[in-house]
């Protein structure tokens, strides 16, 4: 069995690459990600296509300049499966600002995949600063339309 800081820190490594192939392999058709949006309802994506096509790849290529943005890790927390990351997330955004959040995701880790990712950030921080840069990008089509889902104009 994986140990599951080790798995939170492959996770971590491996989403700031921006690859989504090798992203989608740490989860399955049953993972959850959920973001602590309350204003917006707790919005959450449930198994890997939602996670990367209808999430993490329109964020990724909707606000952010291409490799950005990256995640670091300041400390882990775990117990059992459940690890809590404490993290800053920064990259460049689309429309020029420079991002620059505090994050905690609380992960439970099955083997070596997510099972279920909650993300705790500055909602309203990451919408102000990103105003703009969907249409700043020209986003189309499905990466718009998600955007605008998730609240991002």
């Amino acid at each position: 069995m994986s140990d599951p800081r080790d798995v939170v820190q492959r996770f971590f490594a491996t989403l700031g690459t921006g690859d989504f192939a090798a992203i989608g392999a740490f989860f399955t058709d049953e993972s959850v990600w959920q973001v602590n949006d309350v204003a917006r309802g707790l919005p959450a994506q449930r198994g890997r296509k939602a996670i990367i096509d209808d999430f993490l790849q329109p964020i990724r290529e909707g606000l952010f300049e291409p490799g950005d943005p990256k995640i670091s890790i300041r400390r882990l927390l775990a117990d059992g499966d459940w690890v809590v990351a404490e993290t800053t997330g920064t990259g460049k955004l689309l429309n020029g600002n420079q991002y620059v959040n505090e994050y905690v995701f609380v992960i439970q880790v099955e083997g070596d995949m997510v099972r279920y990712l909650r993300e705790y950030m500055d909602s309203d921080y990451a919408h102000a600063i990103s105003a703009g840069s969907g249409g700043a990008g020209g986003a189309e089509g499905h990466v718009s339309e998600t955007l605008k889902a998730l609240g991002h104009d």
